[in-house]
């Protein structure tokens, strides 16, 4: 009854060992996914707050579309010839946004890729 006893002690305290093995392994593999869920949270907002940059340069095109337009039509009321030294700056802006436009785009592709 004792031999009994004492084997079924090691098999316990095998079973134990392994269980703490299997503990730590899991604790260690719950850290690293932690880190990457973080990793993907940050990458993800970084994201967003670049499309929102976008949405906004949008905005600004369509109100400079909106002024150029504006001026044209005056142009054409008065009859007068359109000069585009005068839209020249309106244009100079949305060229501007452009490259904005274009640069966060591109942000966004290599985050995406990372």
């Amino acid at each position: 009854m004792a031999k009994k006893k004492i084997v079924i002690q090691k098999e316990v305290a095998r079973i134990w060992e392994q269980a703490k093995k299997n503990l730590k392994e899991l604790g260690e593999s719950t850290m690293v996914m932690a880190q990457k869920g973080e990793k993907e949270v940050v990458r993800a907002s970084k994201v967003g707050k670049l499309q929102l940059d976008i949405v906004s340069l949008n905005i600004k095109k369509e109100n400079i579309y909106r002024q150029v337009g504006k001026k044209v039509s005056e142009a054409h009321a008065r009859k007068a010839d359109i000069q585009t030294v005068r839209l020249s700056a309106l244009f100079n802006q949305l060229d501007k946004l452009n490259r904005q436009i274009r640069s966060d785009k591109t942000k966004i592709a290599k985050l995406k890729k990372s």
